[in-house]
């Protein structure tokens, strides 16, 4: 009988350690450790919402390839792309509190937690990419990094989304009466939603990782994004119309989360910091290419694309600039003088 119940303690001890061993598994920080030879490897997850192959998710594998060249080997980078950890929204939230090292954004979603981000994606603010970079990588660039350190978020450095254009599935767009009725797919952004409730459309605010299969079912007529965009999220397959509008230019922000900045020692910091810019201007030259080419391969792919009097829209757009451009006249300001 005594034999029985030490054998029989024995197991459960035994159940006891696999249980803890393998909880232990389960709750793993994101940011792994790893020995590779004589050096240690910390492993940094990255997130983006878009595609892999286009210019933002080819500058993520470049950004890459940069840390592990400039901290020889102690840092690498796993990325991850099409939202496989989340909505944008979801992604600045689990930057913000340490659950996601590092995360490429769009500035419509991140300006809910820097207002004054809100200013650059008002409808034809930002004139030209010259226009854009003088902006985005000098004074007011800077600006908007060093406030997101007020969210509990660590700014590395501002990329290229792109000048965005209208799609759709129910006809071609020659000019802003042709827009009314549709249900466009948008970001979830109070102006965006407004910008085309101005233009006789009906906003449809949903994150970008439902959108396809709300254009295929039908549930929406369109969305709009920049071409490039538009082109490696095969858009084409489920509208089969493009308006070149150019109604907003989008930039997307390389964000970490504090807590993983933290565990770099100052020399690493300005490593992150250096590998974010000359990824990012690798990734606005590729961009731009690639944005010329979309437009191409979606005409080969079967789109139709339209040429709208941009006037016309700009023109349709100005109560949207006044409504939210009073808050923040200054900087608009100083957007302008910066062409």
């Amino acid at each position: 009988m005594m034999k029985k119940a030490k054998k029989f303690i024995s197991i459960l001890v035994m159940v006891v350690l696999v249980t803890t061993l393998l909880a232990g598994c389960a709750n793993k920080p994101q940011s792994e450790q790893k020995n590779t030879g004589n050096v240690k490897t910390i492993a940094f997850r990255m997130s983006q919402t878009s595609a892999a192959d286009g210019a933002i998710g080819l500058a993520m594998e470049k950004f890459r390839k940069l840390i592990e060249e400039k901290t020889k080997g102690r840092y690498t980078i796993h990325t991850f792309h099409s939202g496989q950890l989340g909505s944008e929204r979801e992604n600045i939230e689990s930057v913000q509190m340490g659950d996601l090292d590092i995360a490429i954004v769009n500035q419509a979603p991140l300006a809910n937690f820097v207002p004054e981000i809100a200013a650059v994606d008002l409808p034809y603010v930002i004139k030209s990419f010259e226009h854009a970079d003088k902006v985005f990588l000098g004074e007011i660039g800077n600006s908007f990094l060093n406030k997101l350190a007020d969210r509990g978020i660590q700014g590395l450095s501002i990329w290229e989304s792109g000048f965005r254009n209208l799609t759709n599935s129910k006809r071609p767009v020659n000019s802003l009466k042709d827009v009314r009725g549709l249900r466009i797919r948008v970001m979830q952004n109070k102006i965006h939603q407004d910008l085309w409730r101005t233009f006789g459309a009906d906003p449809v605010p949903m994150a970008w990782g439902e959108a396809y299969t709300a254009l295929q079912q039908g549930a929406v007529d369109g969305q709009e994004n920049p071409a490039t965009v538009i082109d490696k999220n095969k858009v084409v397959e489920v509208n089969k119309h493009m308006a070149i509008t150019q109604h907003v230019y989008s930039t997307v922000f390389i964000i970490m989360s504090k807590k993983a900045w933290g565990t770099l020692s100052a020399e690493d910091q300005k490593i992150f910091k250096a590998a974010a810019e000359e990824a990012g201007a690798y990734q606005r030259e590729l961009s731009r290419k690639m944005d010329k080419e979309a437009i191409t391969n979606l005409e080969k792919a079967g789109m139709k694309v339209t040429y709208p009097n941009k006037q016309e829209f700009i023109d349709a757009s100005q109560p949207v600039r006044d409504n939210y451009g009073k808050e923040f006249a200054d900087l608009l300001k100083k957007i302008e003088n910066a062409k």
